[in-house]
């Protein structure tokens, strides 16, 4: 019977992986729980045997082919969304189940560099749907999760670049087209828009988190992709009010711990921002260090010493350093001179 399964995983035999109107879009959540089921069924015997996983994937593939072609042909554009919006329900269950690295790479293997891209057309096409936006913004998250290492790639392998690529990609298509819809009612806000950018902090936090991408490779060799979504996160940030982002609570909590990681490791980025999106980024640690969110409060105490940490270091070796390291010492420069300028907000967070 399992192996039947196994095989057989279509709508001839499981009707709810169909796209009948019969079935309501929020009934395909469903279907996450089953393929992550079966796929742990799968990993029992899987070891390193990619026949055996391409022949799983095989009822996936074809339904991707179709949406393929049904896209290049332009017709039953409804047909398609019900398709993606069950398949990135489908692959976020089997991503879900595959906790090592040569099952992962199966899997990314096969859906780099052909079926990545059709998720990215789907959400630039349906961006004000989120019953199509969520699941796939889901299922990128959920592949940038390091989870028990299975992203740390072999030292030959881009696998780790090229996955940030397609979802900086995906991230930047999102942000830029969600920010066209313009004002958006109490009711519309959160489910049209601020569902979604929480999805996006919470994946971006785990790529810059999961230590399986070397950001400074995208500087070193004029790759803007990194540039791209830092940019994209930043225009999202400003269409949010400092009350929704703590009214939130997912929101707060994918936010959060991202300025945690951009000001452990990526203080370039901080001391290069506008003065109004640093001071718009230091109220917002002032007023998370009021809240009685623990995952909002740490990663705001988290971010506050490591801002602090950086003027120190930047204040004690003033004039002390060669030439040689000028950026820096200018980067720390522009981030003390702000702070000059506006001693108020320091005060506030401390």
């Amino acid at each position: 019977a399992v192996k039947f399964m196994l095989k057989n995983h279509t709508n001839e035999h499981f009707p709810f992986l169909g796209i009948s109107d019969s079935y309501s879009l929020s009934d395909f959540r469903c279907r996450t729980t089953f393929y992550t089921a079966l796929t742990r069924l799968l990993m029992v015997d899987l070891g390193e045997d990619e026949d055996e996983f391409e022949n799983f994937m095989l009822p996936l593939t074809v339904s991707f082919e179709t949406v393929l072609q049904i896209f290049n042909n332009n017709f039953k554009q409804e047909d398609v969304k019900r398709m993606l919006i069950g398949l990135a329900r489908d692959l976020r269950g089997i991503a879900f189940a595959l906790n090592t690295k040569t099952s992962y790479t199966m899997l990314f293997d096969w859906m780099y560099p052909t079926y990545l891209p059709v998720l990215q057309r789907a959400v630039e096409q349906w961006y004000s749907e989120p019953a199509c936006t969520t699941p796939i913004l889901k299922l990128i998250a959920e592949l940038m999760q390091n989870r028990s290492q299975r992203l740390n790639f072999d030292v030959s392998s881009p696998n780790g670049i090229l996955l940030f690529r397609e979802a900086s990609k995906m991230i930047c298509t999102y942000g830029n087209q969600i920010l066209s819809l313009g004002s958006l009612s109490k009711d519309q806000i959160y489910p049209m828009k601020l569902k979604g950018i929480s999805i996006c902090y919470s994946a971006l936090k785990s790529a810059l988190c999961g230590n399986y991408v070397s950001f400074g490779v995208f500087k070193l060799y004029g790759d803007n992709h990194f540039d791209n979504v830092l940019q994209a996160f930043v225009k999202m940030l400003l269409s949010v009010s400092h009350n929704d982002l703590l009214q939130y609570r997912k929101l707060s909590q994918s936010y959060y711990p991202l300025l945690e990681c951009l000001t452990q490791d990526h203080m370039s980025f901080i001391t290069n921002l506008e003065p109004p999106v640093l001071l718009y980024v230091l109220t917002s640690i002032s007023e998370g260090l009021t809240t009685l969110d623990t995952v909002v409060c740490s990663s705001c105490c988290a971010s506050l010493d490591y801002i602090v940490t950086y003027l120190f270091k930047h204040i004690a070796k003033e004039g002390k350093k060669p030439l040689r390291c000028r950026e820096a010492a200018q980067a720390g420069q522009r981030l003390l001179h702000f702070m000059q300028q506006n001693p108020d907000v320091l005060q506030q967070v401390t």
